[in-house]
């Protein structure tokens, strides 16, 4: 087994992390950039690029491997003009000096331009180009990706199709093992969009430009309401890796670059052990529910930076939403891993992309005794939740 680990530029996340055989890879990337990721810059630890050049050659030191994320879906078409053509290949120039061992891309128009200028850089995948069936994974596989990042709402808990995946394809393959987005989200195009845009240099000039990240409250909101959700995200157990493995399956990954050090550690542990006692939650990344220690320290302070350069009506919203996620977090919302022994087997007889699950109900029984907290408390918090996006629409309207 392998494992690809989230970094949040802590040394000591590194030698953690030596500690743990399995692991082989890091990655991560600036917080903002020409390109954009996967998070909005201002939700993960700040770091320069000298400092993070000293940690690349850290991780190197410690024979981890480094993937340094490019995968904003959308560049608001940069990519399209030569200007920005140039300034994309400047700042891979710079990545590959700095001796990052691979980089992770969404938009296959970047991914071809950097493949033609740097044919000798490894190029990973990015759930976020969507490769949402066999054919554009292997249109993917045929432009070098390697390995692809399978899309876990899709495959993750669709046996049949991964069978099919790792028999039809012959590259390296990534399967997420921690990730709690709500299955087959509304939002999820719209999201990667959004954060994308709000990792790029072009939104972090000048004055802070307001981010309130609408489709996180949306979720967070529908997750407290409807706690099967929880369940019905397509996550792995540790317990449960032994089932992917025997499908070919040997490289997973482990998100969130917004954790602290002792998160991190503690998810990358509980993977390499197979196997982890209590509240799944421990290790599961969901950004506004679970362990209130488990996030970067320095990610608050970074918030109320920017809310210096803000008006005051988007001063009070932001000021709102971090009232709301400390009470978020001292929820005491549990997953627990012992009532989920045998939930895993039950996906070998469903078919979730043919069925609705209001008619088929499987992950409600098993949220009714595996999932517990506060419903009364989740209802207020879900009602102020709807109160702060119903105001974040009036901001700026003048009628």
């Amino acid at each position: 087994m392998k494992l690809s680990v989230a970094a949040n530029w802590d040394m000591e996340l590194l030698e953690g992390l030596t500690e743990i055989p399995e692991v082989t890879s890091i990655y991560a990337k600036l917080p903002f950039d020409i390109v954009g990721g996967g998070r909005a810059g201002m939700v993960v630890p700040s770091v320069d690029w000298d400092s993070a050049v000293a940690y690349i050659r850290a991780a190197h030191d410690r024979e981890l491997s480094f993937c340094y994320l490019i995968n904003a879906p959308c560049l608001g078409n940069l990519e399209q003009t030569a200007e920005g053509k140039n300034q994309i290949l400047n700042f891979v120039g710079q990545l590959v000096e700095i001796g990052v061992d691979s980089v992770s891309i969404a938009n296959l128009a970047v991914l071809s331009l950097v493949r033609r200028n740097f044919p000798h850089l490894a190029i990973r995948g990015s759930v976020l180009s969507w490769p949402t069936n066999l054919s554009r994974l292997k249109y993917q596989e045929a432009l070098g990706v390697d390995p692809l990042i399978i899309p876990y709402s899709e495959f993750n808990r669709d046996f049949n199709m991964l069978g099919k995946i790792r028999s039809g394809l012959s590259c390296g393959m990534q399967l997420f093992v921690n990730v709690s987005c709500i299955y087959n989200c509304h939002y999820l195009a719209e999201h990667a969009c959004s954060v994308g845009h709000a990792s790029q240099l072009a939104q972090n000039t000048g004055q802070a430009s307001f981010f309130l990240d609408f489709y996180l409250w949306q979720c967070t909101r529908r997750r407290l309401l409807h706690p099967e959700l929880l369940l019905m995200s397509r996550w792995i157990r540790p317990e449960d890796l032994h089932v992917y493995e025997a499908l070919g399956f040997d490289e997973f990954k482990i998100i969130d670059r917004s954790r602290s050090t002792a998160w991190l550690l503690r998810a990358a542990g509980a993977y390499a052990d197979r196997s982890y006692e209590g509240n799944l939650l421990d290790i599961l990344s969901l950004e506004m529910l679970g362990d209130p220690a488990g996030f970067h320290s320095d990610i608050d302070e970074q918030v109320r930076e920017r809310m210096r350069h803000y008006g005051k009506e988007e001063r009070r919203l932001m000021l709102r939403m971090l009232k709301l996620r400390r009470r978020l977090l001292a929820l005491d919302l549990v997953i627990d891993n012992a009532e989920l022994t045998d939930f895993l087997a039950g996906f070998r007889k469903i078919r979730c992309s043919e069925t609705y699950c209001e008619d088929c109900r499987y992950c409600h029984r098993y949220a009714e005794r595996a999932v517990r907290f506060d419903r009364g408390e989740a209802e207020v918090l879900a009602g102020d939740i709807g109160k702060l996006l119903e105001d974040s629409l009036n901001i700026g309207n003048s009628g």
